[in-house]
């Protein structure tokens, strides 16, 4: 789940602070159940600009290193790491 830090100056969260503990929540909840979700209904608009979209091949027609190369990296990466 996407998580976000809220900063805020001492008298806008007096004023939440006060509003939740009227409502008996936490200002954690007031937050996450009203106040978030009615600033994105205030603010944000559904997007006219279409999203591009990204197609995913399921074989590359060339690869870009062969297995043998591939290999010999990683062997001498691992022996780097034993030394």
């Amino acid at each position: 789940m996407p998580k976000f830090m809220l900063s805020m100056k001492e008298k806008p969260f007096a004023e939440i602070s006060s509003e939740a503990k009227n409502r008996g929540v936490t200002v954690q909840e007031l937050l996450r159940a009203v106040i978030v979700p009615e600033w994105a209904r205030e603010n944000l608009q559904p997007s006219n600009i279409p999203q591009p979209s990204m197609q995913i091949t399921p074989n590359q027609t060339k690869p870009s290193m062969s297995s043998r190369q591939r290999d010999s990296r990683l062997a001498i990466t691992v022996g780097q790491l034993r030394t």
